[in-house]
């Protein structure tokens, strides 16, 4: 694990912020426990981690799915 100064680079160069409200989540979970471990590293023990993730979601019918570009 890098350390905390590098972890948050990380985050500050891809755009995410580290404050506020967060919930990790990837293809099927195993990513984004890296991605909360890394917060954790920041003091964020409070993130939660979808462990479903899109392979959970993207699997129901009824769940809402946003297309298209990013806004």
């Amino acid at each position: 694990m890098l350390p905390p100064a590098s972890l948050q680079a990380a985050f500050d160069t891809a755009g995410v912020g580290t404050g506020g409200l967060l919930v990790t989540s990837c293809g099927s979970g195993v990513t984004a426990s890296v991605v909360s471990l890394a917060l954790a590293q920041l003091g964020r023990d409070d993130v939660p981690l979808f462990d479903g993730s899109w392979a959970e979601w993207g699997a129901d019918a009824h769940t809402p799915v946003a297309t298209g570009p990013a806004e």
